[in-house]
């Protein structure tokens, strides 16, 4: 699907894209060749341009100033008829790591849809992009499959590594969530983006509901469990890994009730 991807201005060029350069004026020209792998292109009469590097429009730019400085009155055109491939590497907790073969236009949510995406023990919101052995900016996951959100996609160059670390920090929630489940959560969120994250109560849950929050202390060892009335819940406490947070629809619905886990 990267394929028919329109290139954008800032796309930036490289050996193996073709494209289809017209000259008109006084000179009717037309090339319709790849980058060669030295950076150039070929064109007819005008003679090699060096592309290689340059984005989408610096491109076009440099090939109307060329045609311009040897042909008077001369305008031109240039289109992108096909793509050049690249290699990325997948690896850590993908699905299937490997190295890849992806158009140029890919992203990281193409490569993680090729590769099958994470495994069990992968982090799906600490994903690293590293080009040229430094770590260049960390991918969440959730942006794209909870809210749909692309922003933050980071476009792949060649050679570039997509590294997923172990998940670290999870909390289970049950009970009436909209969407209970086990989640992974970054150091620092707090109850609040949980429930976010879940899509909020449903629409069972009364206004006395209680929640229950059994939590587990590092430092003794210790799980703790402690119910909290729904209306002075402090949605900003934060979690702590391996949390179990569940809700019932109402606290004064079962007089008498056991839980068994």
């Amino acid at each position: 699907p990267a394929n028919k991807i329109p290139a954008t201005d800032t796309y930036i060029l490289g050996p193996g894209d073709k494209l289809d350069v017209r000259v008109f004026g006084s000179e009717n020209i037309r090339a319709k060749e790849q980058i060669t792998r030295d950076g150039t292109f070929n064109l007819p009469k005008i003679g090699p341009i060096y592309l290689s590097g340059l984005t989408y429009e610096e491109a076009k730019r440099a090939i109307d100033d060329k045609v311009k400085r040897q042909i008077s009155g001369a305008e031109t055109s240039m289109n992108i008829v096909e793509l050049r491939s690249i290699s990325v590497f997948l690896l850590g907790q993908a699905y299937l790591p490997g190295s890849y073969t992806v158009s140029a236009l890919s992203t990281v949510t193409n490569a993680l849809f090729v590769a099958g995406g994470v495994n069990e023990q992968g982090s799906l919101r600490e994903i690293q992009i590293k080009r040229n052995g430094k770590i260049l900016a960390k991918y969440d996951f959730y942006n794209f499959l909870l809210k749909g959100d692309i922003g933050s996609d980071i476009k792949l160059q060649d050679g570039d590594v997509i590294f997923i670390p172990f998940i670290q920090n999870t909390v289970t929630l049950g009970g009436f969530f909209k969407k209970p489940y086990l989640y992974e959560f970054i150091q620092g969120e707090s109850i609040k983006d949980i429930i976010n994250m879940a899509g909020g109560f449903d629409r069972r849950v009364s206004a006395n509901a209680t929640i229950e929050i059994d939590s587990f202390n590092f430092d003794d060892n210790k799980r703790s469990l402690k119910r909290v009335p729904i209306n002075s819940l402090d949605l900003q406490s934060p979690l702590s890994n391996g949390d179990r947070i569940n809700i019932n629809s109402s606290s004064s619905s079962i007089s008498q009730s056991m839980t068994i886990s």
